[in-house]
């Protein structure tokens, strides 16, 4: 079968597009490493809080210490080369909305044992990606920590590594959302592994009586 010329120059473009939308969608918007403070190996006296994923998209850690210093949170992170990385830290400081002085929930973030000039939760009375400077990686594998100064209420919700020096992550949750993903290396929709005919979410009263009815 013969096609127009305008017709295969159309097919043409198509091919191409839709190859460079797939390989740009599949590769990380900016060289570095995001580390989601949730998926830290341990989380020592942070605590894991989950009830403002609809506002900010993630899960986060609190240093919830009752104005005792909690213990680190650590994790290991793998670098995909050596050199120098601006450091970002998704973060707040929590009494801003109230012009309260002080920034109660003031940490650090080590690297390697030794931590970043920059002291965070100081800044900003919404979250945003605090600017913690640069840092020279010298070897392939570094030991992270969230080193608590208070606490009362530190709050990180993740560690951007860029080598794009100039770059500023997406804050608006939207964007953001995508922008995770593609640094996480995350399927745009979770893959489906299993089938049920009933999801129960919740484990108040409703929540109970429904599980045990439908087991029934």
């Amino acid at each position: 079968m013969r096609y127009p010329v305008k017709t295969l120059s159309l097919f043409a473009v198509l091919a191409i597009t839709l190859f460079t939308v797939e390989y740009a969608a599949a590769a990380p918007p900016v060289e570095g490493v995001l580390v989601e403070a949730e998926s830290f190996d341990q989380h020592g006296g942070w605590k894991l809080d989950t009830q403002f994923i609809n506002i900010m998209g993630s899960p986060y850690l609190l240093a919830h210490g009752l104005g005792q210093p909690v213990a680190d949170a650590e994790t290991t992170v793998q670098f995909p080369s050596t050199g120098k990385y601006r450091v970002h830290v998704r973060t707040k400081d929590w009494v801003a909305p109230w012009k309260a002085t002080g920034a109660p929930g003031r940490f650090q973030l080590l690297l390697d044992g030794k931590p970043l000039e920059e002291t965070f939760g100081t800044k900003s009375d919404k979250w945003f990606w605090h600017d913690g400077g640069t840092v020279e990686i010298t070897k392939p594998e570094a030991k992270l920590a969230l080193h608590d100064l208070t606490g009362f209420e530190g709050r990180c919700d993740a560690i951007l590594f860029t080598k794009d020096l100039s770059y500023q992550p997406p804050n608006d949750l939207s964007p953001m959302d995508q922008w995770r993903k593609g640094m996480l290396g995350l399927p745009d929709q979770p893959e489906k592994t299993k089938n049920y005919d009933l999801v129960v979410v919740g484990g108040g009263y409703s929540g109970m009586g429904a599980a045990i009815s439908s087991a029934r």
